[in-house]
């Protein structure tokens, strides 16, 4: 059992009270059985905000999982999110937030996340673009809009919903935010290849006094942010070939999804499931 830091559960505790956009498409779109790619312990925020599921699968690389959940509905499989052991339209709904970009090979993760999608199911995803280093060395990239549509077309994906969250101004914020613990060399944040020169040492002071006087003033101007530059972005997508139409037209099977990887269950266990 593992779990995060205050650090951490703080700043996704900020993330998530940022992202209303995020929670009010999954309220509307999640439904049956769902996989959580990269998910860790999203599970319990999914259970506190009461979204609609029938199952809910977490799919992670590490063996070594977050706290066990006591909901039976909630398991967890180990595999790659790059080669997926489900089976071709396993799941309603897949949900990978803020995933994508620990991903050397994000094509192919979205490839692998659509192909494991109902026909009639939707693909849901919050994609950064200006987020700064973080997980480091496991973070590769942001993406842009003009990404997001590209993949989505090879995918033979109809984008229900692109949204902006955030613009530039609260791009800024976040990124002095972020500065502090970057400069603190906070585990994920920071390497060892990241030098310090004297003059960072004598200017220190003098940054956060910056940061304390900007932040606020990014905040404010944030009200009449740039999409441009967004934090994330929000996608809703379904396949091409498939009709979307109410909840009910929407709604595949509700079968517990079949597939191949290892599965822990609620006692910690670790099980191969064929």
């Amino acid at each position: 059992m593992k779990r995060k830091t205050f650090i951490i559960r703080a700043l996704y505790w900020i993330r998530d009270l940022r992202s209303g956009a995020l929670f009010r498409a999954l309220r509307q779109h999640c439904r049956g059985s769902v996989l959580d790619v990269g998910g860790w312990d999203f599970y319990l925020t999914a259970l506190k905000k009461r979204l609609p599921f029938h199952t809910w699968t977490v799919l992670e690389v590490s063996p070594t999982g977050p706290a066990d959940p006591l909901d039976g509905r909630i398991r967890f499989v180990v595999g790659d999110g790059c080669r997926m052991g489900f089976r071709d339209g396993s799941f309603d709904t897949v949900l990978s937030i803020q995933v994508l970009e620990h991903s050397f090979e994000p094509l192919l993760m979205i490839g692998e996340m659509c192909r494991v999608l109902h026909d009639k199911g939707l693909l849901i995803l919050l994609v950064p673009q200006t987020s700064t280093v973080h997980m480091a060395p496991h973070h590769y990239y942001n993406f842009t809009r003009f990404f997001i549509e590209e993949a989505m077309r090879r995918n033979h994906m109809r984008i229900i919903e692109l949204a902006p969250l955030g613009g530039a101004w609260s791009s800024m914020a976040s990124h002095l935010v972020y500065l502090i613990f970057q400069g603190l060399r906070f585990p994920g944040m920071s390497t060892e290849a990241c030098k310090r020169n004297v003059a960072f040492y004598l200017l220190s002071p003098f940054m956060l006094l910056f940061i304390g006087v900007a932040l606020p003033l990014c905040l404010l101007l944030a009200l009449g942010d740039l999409t441009e530059e967004p934090n994330n972005h929000l996608v809703v997508a379904c396949k091409e070939r498939g009709e979307r139409g109410d909840r009910g037209q929407c709604q595949a099977p509700g079968e517990p999804p079949a597939g191949a990887g290892r599965r822990r269950d609620i006692s910690g266990h670790v099980e191969k499931v064929e």
